[in-house]
């Protein structure tokens, strides 16, 4: 065998060996973002927009303040002022626009009838103040609490039930706080069932787990 033609193979070799890490390194960096916000875009966004196609998260940040910003301002227009952290972390992965959209879906609205109806609009008004509340006091990103049921329960349109789950979230972060400095024993596994379940748990069980814990 010649040394040209050696030269050849190991360059080919190579190539092959450094496009399989490549491939391997973008799969694995993309399996990294499939968080809680791709899974948000997935499910609320389809019935809004099929024809479109989710990206992943896109590695240049420069363009994500001004996303930032439109995304306010599509949300002044509709006489909203607050952009909830979870419709802001759609925005990596999407337009303004369609992360709007994704986010009022989610909770039943369109911008049709936020803008034609004065009752949407102020009962939108109402659901965003309690994202705002919660948000001021909680840190939800860091704690990987299952939000949906909040969506959910903003999607029924009735807001005294809204609230009560929004109480709920409270008290189950409350909780997670709590266990965190006590640490009792297997209190991992209870803070992973309140995390997931917080929703379906009555509020004896929250007031028993409470006792529990300052005793």
């Amino acid at each position: 065998m010649s040394y040209q033609s050696f030269q050849e193979k190991f360059i080919a070799r190579s190539r092959q060996l450094l496009q399989k890490f490549w491939e391997n390194h973008h799969k694995k960096a993309r399996d990294e973002t499939e968080d809680i916000a791709f899974t948000f875009l997935e499910e609320y966004h389809q019935t809004l927009y099929p024809e479109q196609t989710l990206s992943y998260l896109s590695e240049n940040r420069a363009i994500l303040p001004l996303k930032i910003r439109t995304a306010e301002l599509i949300l002044k227009q509709i006489n909203i002022y607050y952009l909830p952290y979870r419709l802001e972390s759609l925005l990596p992965y999407c337009d303004p626009f369609t992360a709007v959209a994704t986010f009022l879906n989610a909770l039943n609205f369109t911008y049709e009838a936020i803008i034609q109806q004065p009752t949407q609009r102020k009962l939108a008004e109402n659901i965003f103040k309690e994202f705002m509340e919660i948000e001021q006091y909680y840190k939800l990103e860091s704690t990987g609490i299952n939000e949906f049921p909040l969506y959910e329960a903003a999607a029924t349109h009735d807001f005294p039930h809204f609230q009560n789950t929004v109480f709920g979230l409270k008290r189950a972060l409350d909780i997670i706080d709590m266990l965190e400095q006590v640490q009792p024993r297997n209190y991992e596994n209870q803070k992973q069932k309140i995390l997931q379940s917080w929703h379906q748990q009555k509020a004896q069980q929250f007031d028993k787990i409470i006792k529990e814990l300052t005793q």
